[in-house]
């Protein structure tokens, strides 16, 4: 069955649902000829309302990406081998000797300088798989060649080459 839209009489502001049509030419209750359709108005409103919600939604959304790339979840990475097949012990560390943590940093970025780049993709990668290795393997931290372990890592699964000097 046909649902109408709403009438109402502009004259005394009665509101009715007509039989058959969908605009009665009188008031039931005045008689007044002045009637319009006031459910097509809110029909109207309602579609001006949903489109703009809707492009409202559209433009946010790469800003919301923007935002959430920044700080990347921490998700497991260690069941899953890199592109090139190879899993971090590997991968061989080099030749410079690296004693302490921070011989490790200064290796991992001269080897691979997108690393300190922010929010770049070996950067994203590496801050996945070291969140990832915080959670689930804390021990790979006492080696002090971490950094360069989980750089040549990243960097392998991304499928960045190496950046020789």
């Amino acid at each position: 069955m046909k649902q109408s839209l709403l009438n109402r009489c502009k004259e005394c502001g009665h509101t009715w649902f007509p039989r058959g049509f969908d605009l009665s030419k009188k008031c039931p209750s005045c008689a007044g000829g002045d009637v319009d359709k006031t459910g097509f108005l809110y029909l109207a409103l309602l579609a001006v309302m949903a489109i703009g919600a809707g492009i409202f939604w559209a433009t946010d959304r790469p800003h919301k990406t923007a935002r959430t790339a920044a700080v990347p979840m921490a998700t497991p990475m260690l069941h899953m081998k890199p592109h090139g097949g190879k899993i971090a012990a590997e991968i061989p560390v080099g030749p410079i000797t690296i004693n302490n943590e921070a011989d490790g940093r200064r290796e991992a970025l001269r080897l691979y300088p997108d690393l300190g780049i922010a929010n770049s993709p070996l950067n994203r990668e590496f801050v996945i798989r070291y969140n990832s290795y915080q959670r689930l393997e804390p021990e790979i931290f006492q080696n002090p060649s971490w950094p360069v372990i989980l750089a040549k890592e990243s960097a392998a699964a991304i499928g960045e080459p190496l950046k020789t000097p």
